[in-house]
């Protein structure tokens, strides 16, 4: 099975020396460097946060293509319709090689207005747009509910597992194996220092999640990975 290992930014990831850290993961064998999309710090509320367009632009200035960027998941419930699409996914769109996950949110880590935008529609006006091909954008889906289940097999989407327990992922794993073109990856993220490898016939990729912390930390979970 090939290895497509990827990584999911801290909210702090800005605050300091963000342009030796990006050098490190450029120097790694990392297929996808993801963002998360929240305003508030989900491992401490009194941490900064990144924005997320203003941090995707800055970091694509220094890899450009090199190494893909993503978003893990963009909740598209926490603004209007409009607002989602002029302000992030067409700019999102723009990056080559792009990993767009979408996600209709949660109050795990904060709440925010529910705009209860249609899932299906949002699919297809990605799909439809000339820059999602030309582009070369992969589209996949987070979540384990039925309903996510149903929009991965009827949009031939990827999907992505948060963590999660090894029946979940079979079940993702047994629907993805029947697409014969998905247009993203089967994905699972991952501790970094607990990290539930599944086997599996499938190149699923695994995204680590990495934690705020000092910069020492920072490189010695990098290393923790990628020994």
């Amino acid at each position: 099975m090939n290895k497509i290992n990827s990584v999911l930014l801290p909210g702090s990831f800005f605050t300091y020396d963000y342009v030796e850290k990006t050098k490190k993961l450029t120097s790694l064998e990392i297929d996808t460097i993801y963002f998360y999309d929240h305003t508030v710090n989900p491992v401490d509320k009194n941490l900064e946060v990144y924005q997320l367009i203003d941090g995707l632009y800055k970091l694509y200035d220094i890899v450009k293509n090199d190494i893909s960027l993503g978003v893990c998941v963009l909740n598209i419930n926490s603004r209007p319709h409009q607002t989602l699409f002029e302000d992030y996914i067409n700019k999102l769109l723009d990056i080559k090689n792009f990993k767009l996950g979408i996600g209709t949110g949660d109050d795990k880590f904060e709440k925010r207005m529910n705009f209860s935008n249609n899932v299906e529609q949002i699919i297809n006006e990605v799909k439809s747009s000339k820059k999602f091909a030309s582009n070369n954008t992969q589209l996949f889906i987070g979540g384990n509910s039925k309903e996510k289940l149903n929009f991965m097999k009827k949009y031939d989407l990827g999907i992505n597992q948060w963590m999660g327990t090894k029946k979940a992922f079979q079940e993702k794993e047994s629907i993805y194996n029947k697409i014969k073109h998905p247009l993203g990856r089967l994905s699972i993220c991952l501790n970094p220092y607990k990290p539930i490898i599944f086997k599996s016939d499938l190149s699923y990729e695994k995204i680590f999640v990495l934690k705020d912390s000092n910069n020492e930390i920072f490189y010695k979970t990098l290393d923790n990975i990628f020994k």
